[in-house]
């Protein structure tokens, strides 16, 4: 039954059992006990798998997780626009379109929007939006001169920091007055204006389109079709 020498190791709770022929004895887990520590099986921790957007990129703190219940849209940083003096930001409560693709302006247009409205101005307006048939919020009205001491005023530096609101990739003007004001260098024998960001329209003045007939009208913006929305 086993070697001597094992016996001289049995513990003598445990002998009786040995000389009567037993040679394993399997321990309890309270033999377990008085044996020694045992090592405790470890606990398995479940993998979470996280949308890496769903991480705060700043370091968690010490003994904390940084993984959030929900994903995290991460947008481009937008585009902020310069802030606007009065009456130019009075101006922009008239602007419909958050993201408009056309800038319309006229120099008369000021005068439209600073308390002093025609009505021919508007209903040659109206007409050639229905003419053109665009979608809601396709464009804007943004002035290029304001009234000041009671009479218009051009600026060219407040009428590009209104485009900055918005950037819109096409501008009309109507007339060339108007379009000096945009563009102050222009050539004023064309009637389009292709630039790095923009394209500018020169159409016929309000003044002028006031006194067309309203199918005139339609034919004097027809170059304006070619604008992909």
């Amino acid at each position: 039954m086993g070697s001597p020498s094992a016996r001289l190791k049995t513990r003598e709770s445990l002998r009786p059992w040995v000389e009567s022929g037993l040679e394993f004895v399997l321990r309890t887990e309270v033999e377990c006990q008085d044996s020694g520590p045992v090592d405790q099986p470890v606990q398995q921790v479940p993998t979470v798998h996280t949308d890496v957007r769903s991480v705060s990129s700043a370091p968690p703190s010490h003994g904390e997780a940084s993984v959030q219940s929900e994903p995290v849209q991460q947008s481009a940083p937008s585009h902020v626009a310069p802030s606007l003096p009065e009456p130019w930001s009075g101006f922009l409560r008239f602007a419909k379109s958050p993201a408009p693709k056309v800038i319309m302006t006229y120099m008369e247009l000021g005068l439209d929007l600073g308390g002093q409205p025609d009505s021919r101005r508007s209903s040659a307006l109206k007409n050639i939006q229905a003419h053109l048939k665009w979608p809601t919020g396709t464009m804007n009205f943004w002035p290029v001169a304001a009234l000041s001491g009671g009479s218009l005023q051009p600026s060219t530096q407040m009428f590009w920091q209104g485009w900055e609101q918005w950037r819109a990739p096409n501008i009309v003007c109507f007339g060339e007055e108007a379009l000096k004001v945009v563009l102050p260098d222009a050539d004023p024998t064309l009637t389009t204006y292709m630039l790095e960001q923009v394209t500018v329209y020169k159409l016929e003045p309000l003044a002028r389109l006031i006194t067309m007939l309203p199918h005139e009208q339609q034919i004097s913006v027809e170059e304006l079709f070619k604008i992909r929305l």
